[in-house]
């Protein structure tokens, strides 16, 4: 029997989401995209295939949904030409619904379904031919083109569509933003928020309430971006993840393996949000300001208040890591690549409201990357993760943020990342960058008295801050004559009266004072959960 492997992926999903600052259509965008999986693919194939049900299997039925989520569908389907028409079917329903959203298919080679190891190399070789075609589609800037002359659209800056009514006025809208509007929906009746509600554990009108937080109060706004760690490497060879040589197992538990990492996710959310909520982060009469935008797969993408970006990614990394640990449909095929389980990196940019968003994501998107360092340092899984909070709206660069860290004498002023798991074995580089680092050093700088005034002075913080950038011998000259009049410092004391370690192997003289510094106003007072 000869079987199409046909592969359908969103790709330009940051940019979908991130064009705009509008927090409404940000979470409208984030419900269209999970059309692809949720409603685009299902209504093809029952159209094409009148009588279709989640259990067909291809053996004996003309169709099979393989996997679905995270922005990405997968479809067994016997016929070239029905192949080809579900693509056209899933297409054109993403042109219609999302306008803007690049939704992408490419129908496989046909293979042979009784050879053994035939998915898993249609797998690989339909990816290879998904690339190419979905970077000669022409995006969305050269297919609504501004001849003759259109008014631009306040939100996206695409070509506007109609003009539409606001409290404040009318504004020229897109296509594109007014298929977020619509997707969002009403305030009062929740369209479009039910299932972002759901993942938040909150109502729709309690959702809608952090949305307007977010885009209206909020003082500080936190970006988080996380991504789990080695999923490639475990996807690219799954195989042997699977118990048996035959396609049908090889289908059965990619789906059960990837249905069950997607439900760890959500889990994992959950739990840091409940996490969250056990140290008082509600608003006002609300829910907790966090705002889920992405959470497929091993991916997470959320939007939260500033000075709760840091507890939340901290406490998902931990719950990622258990849920992964404990869930057997993940543990079992993991355990035949040698793998003891899963862990997972996150950026987290902490950015003014009005900031744009584009930038910020691809900051919160470099400091993941950033965390994933970790790997190449720490054996056996082990999550981490990154941060940076942006006082200076020009410069957005990671590179260059990090260039400017370094003292006159080449000593690190940051540590980052830093490591959230527990990590049990030596590990010489975890020096000073464990989680319990930072916030033993937070602590100190937050501590108070009794009449809440804070035991550090914030000129004495200043300038020793200043010291850092003078090289080490100054800042620990400085940092020596503040020690005995203020014990808190001793809590920063890296060793023999020194902001900075010697780490084992570069040789390289780190301190995490700055880190501590940045974090000190967005861990609520040295507070994690």
């Amino acid at each position: 029997m000869q079987v199409h492997l046909v592969v359908f992926e969103a790709w330009n999903i940051s940019r979908f989401i991130f064009v705009t600052n509008k927090r409404r259509e940000i979470a409208g965008a984030s419900e269209l995209i999970t059309y692809l999986e949720r409603t685009w693919v299902r209504t093809a194939v029952e159209g094409l295939f009148p009588g279709f049900e989640a259990r067909w299997r291809i053996e004996t039925e003309p169709v099979e949904i393989l996997e679905t989520g995270a922005g990405t569908a997968k479809v067994l389907v016997r016929d070239q030409t029905s192949a080809r028409n579900l693509v056209r079917a899933v297409t054109t329903a993403a042109l219609r619904e999302a306008p803007g959203l690049e939704v992408c298919g490419v129908v496989g080679e046909p293979f042979d379904w009784s050879a053994e190891g035939a998915l898993h190399a249609s797998l690989g070789r339909t990816a290879e031919r998904l690339a190419p075609v979905r970077t000669a589609l022409p995006g969305p800037d050269a297919r609504f083109m501004r001849l003759p002359v259109v008014a631009g659209c306040a939100s996206t800056g695409l070509p506007a569509e109609s003009m539409v009514r606001l409290p404040d006025g009318s504004e020229p809208r897109s296509a594109e933003s007014r298929a977020k509007w619509r997707a969002y929906g009403r305030q009062t009746e929740g369209d479009g928020l039910k299932r972002l509600a759901k993942l938040a554990g909150v109502t729709t009108r309690e959702l809608a309430q952090v949305v307007d937080h977010l885009n209206d109060h909020a003082e500080w706004v936190g970006v988080v971006y996380a991504d789990g760690n080695g999923l490639g490497s475990v996807f690219g060879n799954f195989e042997a993840c699977v118990e048996g040589r035959s396609n049908r197992q090889y289908a059965d538990t990619l789906r059960t393996f990837s249905a069950a990492l997607q439900s760890c996710a959500r889990d994992a959310f959950a739990d840091a949000v409940h996490a969250l909520e056990g140290l008082d982060a509600r608003l006002e009469h609300g829910p907790v300001p966090l705002l889920p935008l992405i959470l497929g797969g091993d991916d997470l993408v959320a939007l939260c208040s500033g000075d709760w970006a840091l507890p939340f990614t901290e406490a998902y990394l931990r719950a990622f890591e258990k849920r992964t640990a404990t869930t057997s449909d993940l543990v079992g095929p993991l355990s035949r690549q040698g793998k003891r389980g899963l862990s997972a990196c996150a950026g987290v940019a902490i950015v003014k409201p009005h900031f744009p968003f584009s930038a910020s994501r691809d900051l919160a998107y470099d400091l993941m990357h950033e965390a994933k360092h970790v790997k190449n340092a720490v054996a056996g899984p082990c999550s981490a993760l990154s941060f940076h909070v942006l006082y200076d709206s020009s410069e957005a660069d990671l590179k260059r943020i990090r260039a400017r860290g370094t003292g006159p004498d080449a000593a690190h002023l940051s540590a980052q990342p830093y490591v959230v798991s527990d990590v049990t074995e030596e590990c010489e580089w975890t020096r000073g960058r464990r989680w319990g680092d930072l916030t033993r050093r937070v602590t100190a700088l937050a501590a108070r008295d009794d009449e809440g005034e804070r035991h550090l002075p914030a000129s004495q913080l200043h300038d020793l801050r200043q010291a850092l950038f003078l090289g080490r011998s100054v800042a620990d000259a400085r940092f020596g004559s503040l020690l005995p009049r203020y014990p808190d410092l001793e809590q920063l004391d890296e060793g023999q009266g020194s902001l900075f370690w010697r780490e084992t192997g570069s040789g390289s003289e780190i301190t995490g004072f700055l880190d501590a510094l940045d974090a000190a106003a967005f861990l609520v007072e040295g507070r994690t959960p």
